[in-house]
């Protein structure tokens, strides 16, 4: 099975980059509610999160050695629990949701992070949050048309 990888939080300096480009990309609302949330939290809620985080990437490197496809049940109950997950932070719009998954595998520093659980996960988490929010895009679609189908009624 392997190692168990332990996830600990970027250096406060590049914590403090990610900060202000958060800031600059989401706005400050959005960046201040997920300081503090983070803050509010105790360090052994903290390290439950962090832990909890480790094993949603564990399973997808599982998933991807094991050659499960982006929109397989598996896959998506663990981009759920990574949805979920990303909660604990902020409340994601499925924009910043693909956003993420398009930032794990283009920005460098995630991307090293990610290499530590598989070598594809960056890409797989690229591909597979894709996929992920266009369902879920699409069953929201789905879920307006007939409300309004039935409000016509």
């Amino acid at each position: 099975m392997g190692k168990k990888k332990d996830i600990k939080p970027f250096s406060d300096k590049k914590q403090k980059e990610y900060t202000r480009q958060a800031r600059l990309q989401y706005g400050p609302e959005l960046v201040n509610e997920s300081v503090r949330r983070w803050e509010s939290y105790g360090k052994a809620k903290q390290q439950a999160i962090m832990e909890e985080g480790g094993k949603i990437y564990r399973d997808l490197a599982r998933a991807i050695k094991a050659g499960k496809a982006a929109g397989s049940d598996e896959v998506n109950s663990i981009l759920r629990r990574w949805h979920n997950h990303i909660r604990h932070f902020y409340e994601p719009t499925l924009d910043i949701l693909r956003g993420l998954g398009t930032l794990y595998n283009t920005d460098p520093d995630f991307m090293v992070f990610f290499h530590r659980f598989h070598k594809d996960l960056p890409a797989y988490l690229q591909t597979t949050i894709t996929q992920y929010v266009d369902d879920l895009e699409t069953e929201a679609i789905a879920r307006l048309l007939t409300e309004d189908i039935e409000q016509a009624l």
